[in-house]
């Protein structure tokens, strides 16, 4: 089995930095090509005027404007790996179906996730990004911890 174009979403948890690892440890194993991503999560109260109208909001740019800084360090540390990579900023109401929908756009054959390790309770009530691609993604995904 072979993965030539990987999906890599981040955040800015610890969890990150060992997802970047792992994804270029099997990037340069396999020659693949990576796109890494990050997702702004839109609020639907803050962000109907900016869904439907396209205005700009100041929340909205701020978050934006961190999640591009994100995927900066990310490349920095891809490219410090001896990997360069693409990389998307990615927007809507649901961090997980952003994803999948990247993934599905961009022909991935993998995505490459962080897991943040919660059990028991916590993740019954919580949910888990993780969990929800890996239940919605008709991809192979791979979870980090």
């Amino acid at each position: 089995m072979t993965y030539q174009n990987i999906l890599v979403a981040i955040d800015d948890s610890e969890t990150a930095d060992k997802v970047i690892r792992e994804a270029a440890q099997l990037a340069k194993a396999l020659d693949s090509q990576i796109t890494v991503v990050g997702v702004v999560t839109l609020d639907p109260y803050l962000a109907d005027t900016y869904l439907r109208f396209g205005q700009s909001n100041e929340l909205i740019d701020r978050v934006k404007g961190y999640v591009q800084d994100n995927l900066d360090k990310a490349e920095q540390k891809f490219e410090s790996l001896g990997l360069s990579v693409a990389s998307q900023t990615l927007e809507g109401l649901s961090v997980h179906q952003e994803i999948i929908k990247a993934a599905q756009n961009l022909g991935s054959d993998l995505i490459i996730m962080g897991s943040h390790g919660r059990t028991g309770f916590k993740q019954f009530v919580l949910g888990s990004v993780a969990q929800k691609v890996l239940a919605e993604s008709q991809l192979p995904v791979l979870i980090v911890r």
